[in-house]
């Protein structure tokens, strides 16, 4: 004690004091960075800070694509781990008409595969062309080309889908056949968009037919290609050919579409800003708004909106 008495505080020249600061100096500027972790922790728990992460990626998806990719994703997990049997989710008629299980309409379209890469790949798919058709410029069935008309083209995929499949007995489950439904649909709307498969670049155009050409090369089955390319352009050849070429709509989005996701593309509801928010306490503002739509034929000469109901007429 008597020899360190000798040290004043001040006296930062000697040698042992200059050791003992560069030894402790860390700890002095220890506790800001994780006062500011912590800060910057609950400004995301509030959504006031915008650095990205999973969570703002996921919310960042559009709303139809969102809910699908969640339940495919969940409806490929859950019967591989074995919390729910697989053959509680194929579609069934006989299961539906007299058991009553209406689920399997939908839940046949959400099981993708087993734990293997096609399973992935399937899941890829699915989030890059669902999310590349409904952020951009859809058909217009009715509503500008919007998120009411992405469900309805949906819809319309779905019950095209398994009647021809129960039909031609192709099967129970077709989760993959909606995604390639989805996918040349893209293609026809977008066909000069950029486009690749395992790196070698080409026009979309190209790109159902190349994946379906690289299956049947690598001696995978390709019905469920063919079944949803099928489908697809029924789709396409009613809402663009036919009206093009013979002057008539036979496929319209419902009203109550239309009255739940307006015209054009819905956008959903953002977290509001909430100090005392925490976790996932997550307020939220009003309902949701809808984009003006992108395709100039909602608004123009294509069609006329009155109050008595929709009218198409020729793009």
């Amino acid at each position: 004690n008597q020899s360190s008495s000798k040290f004043k505080a001040e006296d930062t020249s000697h040698p042992t004091i200059a050791a003992l600061q560069k030894r402790f100096s860390k700890y002095s500027t220890f506790h800001p960075p994780v006062k500011q972790r912590v800060s910057s922790n609950k400004m995301n728990a509030r959504g006031l800070d915008d650095t990205g992460g999973p969570q703002q990626w996921y919310q960042s998806l559009p709303i139809v694509t969102r809910n699908w990719l969640t339940a495919a994703v969940l409806g490929t997990v859950l019967p591989n781990v074995g919390v729910v049997p697989i053959m509680k989710m194929v579609y069934d008629y006989d299961s539906i008409s007299q058991k009553f299980e209406i689920w399997r309409l939908f839940t046949n379209f959400l099981f993708i595969g087993s734990f293997e890469f096609p399973t992935v790949i399937g899941i890829f798919l699915l989030y890059q062309y669902s999310k590349n058709y409904e952020s951009g410029i859809g058909f217009n069935t009715g509503a500008g080309g919007g998120t009411a008309d992405y469900c309805f083209m949906l819809l319309f995929g779905m019950i095209l889908i398994l009647v021809s499949g129960a039909f031609f007995g192709l099967g129970v489950i077709y989760a993959k056949t909606l995604i390639y439904y989805v996918l040349y649909i893209w293609s026809k709307r977008n066909p000069t968009a950029p486009a690749n498969i395992w790196g070698v670049p080409m026009q979309a155009m190209y790109l159902p037919f190349a994946i379906c050409a690289l299956n049947v090369f690598l001696g995978n089955p390709y019905m469920e290609y063919i079944h949803g390319y099928g489908a697809g352009h029924v789709y396409y050849f009613l809402v663009d050919v036919v009206p093009k070429v013979y002057g008539k709509t036979y496929l319209q989005t419902p009203m109550f579409l239309i009255s739940q996701f307006g015209i054009g593309e819905y956008v959903a509801p953002a977290p509001r800003a909430n100090m005392d928010a925490v976790g996932n306490n997550t307020r939220f503002g009003a309902p949701g708004r809808v984009n003006p739509p992108r395709d100039p034929a909602a608004t123009g000469t294509g069609h006329n909106w009155g109050t008595s109901g929709q009218r198409l007429g020729r793009d």
